[in-house]
């Protein structure tokens, strides 16, 4: 979604922020009142990036106080990192009322992507002992579309933290030159 939300959008949001946040602000932690009290946050202060994880709720004075305070600037980064690496990121479970067959096609499809990602970095590690990580979210995406007909660069790059976390069978490192790479660990 670019440009502002309309108040239909901004209906949906309010109802997904505050299953996934909580009816507070993101700030302070103080609790709303009422709807009213609460305004759409833009993470990344980009007011065109609408995306879900970029969106938050906070108080209006919250909201004009954060540019100055660095507590709450720092809280937005974490807050937007937190929501970039969430299992479902892109992914709106907006109504109560669609059946469970969407969750489970959406999760199916989160889970064909990490099959894709972990094979294809296996795969590339295998041949050369690493890879590049320049260009590697790209090419997966790429070949999650050609495979499944689905794949966004937010749940690859998700999936490939996860694969490198530390208790993953990868790493991200740098080579000999400073270049970022992914090896078996």
């Amino acid at each position: 979604m670019t440009g502002r939300p309309t108040i239909a959008q901004k209906r949906k949001l309010l109802k997904y922020l505050i299953e996934r946040d909580g009816f507070k602000c993101y700030l302070c932690e103080k609790g709303f009142k009422n709807t009213r009290d609460a305004v759409l946050e833009h993470l990344n202060d980009n007011w065109r990036d609408n995306r879900e994880d970029n969106l938050a709720l906070a108080h209006q004075k919250c909201n004009v106080e954060k540019p100055n305070n660095n507590d709450f600037i720092d809280k937005s980064i974490l807050k937007l990192e937190e929501n970039e690496s969430h299992m479902y990121v892109g992914e709106s479970f907006l109504t109560k009322n669609k059946e469970n067959k969407e969750a489970s096609t959406e999760i199916e499809i989160s889970n064909k992507c990490y099959e894709i990602t972990e094979s294809y970095l296996a795969e590339k590690i295998i041949d050369n002992g690493w890879i590049l990580y320049n260009g590697l979210i790209a090419s997966i995406v790429f070949l999650a579309r050609q495979k499944i007909g689905h794949g966004s660069e937010q749940s690859i790059r998700s999936h490939i933290k996860a694969l490198t976390s530390e208790v993953a069978p990868f790493e991200i490192t740098k080579d000999r030159e400073g270049k970022k790479i992914i090896k078996k660990r």
